[in-house]
């Protein structure tokens, strides 16, 4: 009965674990979005003759909580000004629930604590290249040319490329829960790990 208590625990501390870190406090919804503008600004931003990329807090009120300004310096509108696009992001959905799902995941893991922290260590640093491979993906898509009947075969496979990338790291949801189970399994668990569930599961299965 000792792994089914083991997973039950497991199960158990992962759920408060994961409840307490995506639980509205106040003001850290706030801080987060302030936090992921401030490193995607550092990590992104381009300030160039050719192109720019800002990233900006939304106003108070707004449904998504991260602007991402994009213009090309050589297009002027008619008034003179540079032509903008400003791209809505939700922070916390692209960001924190991953980020959460993935330590709540590890600190529940029953393995030492030392062992416990260097894989979450480790894991966050992954999370987060791929939270800015997210970004950069959808960057990148609405970058791009919307494509018609006479554009060319690389132009239209980019594109589709690009808007596959965005559906699946930004639009969609599942990204978010996929990318950090598989982060966890990898960072947290060995051979060693696997050869002891094997044994587990082949004494179960033994009358």
């Amino acid at each position: 009965m000792r792994p089914i208590r083991t997973l039950v625990r497991f199960v158990c501390l992962f759920g408060v674990l994961y409840g307490l870190l995506i639980a509205p406090w106040p003001g850290w919804n706030s801080r987060y979005s302030q936090a992921f503008c401030y490193s995607c600004e550092r990590l992104l931003g381009a300030e160039g003759a050719d192109r720019i990329v800002r990233f900006e807090r939304a106003p108070e009120g707004a449904r998504l909580d991260t602007q991402i300004v994009l213009a090309d310096p050589r297009q002027l509108a008619p008034d003179g000004m540079v032509k903008a696009r400003v791209l809505g992001l939700d922070s916390r959905g692209v960001g924190w629930v991953p980020t959460a799902l993935f330590s709540a995941l590890v600190l529940a893991t029953p393995v030492g604590w030392k062992r416990r922290l260097r894989s979450l260590a480790a894991g966050l640093l992954l999370m987060q290249a791929f939270i800015v491979l997210s970004v950069l993906a959808y960057i990148w898509n609405e970058s791009l040319p919307a494509t018609g009947p006479g554009a060319s075969l690389v132009g239209t496979l980019t594109k589709r490329i690009a808007e596959g990338l965005q559906l699946t790291l930004v639009t969609q949801i599942g990204a978010s829960f996929a990318v950090p189970a598989i982060l966890w399994l990898l960072v947290c668990f060995d051979r060693r790990d696997i050869e002891a569930a094997q044994r587990i599961l082949g004494e179960r299965r033994d009358p």
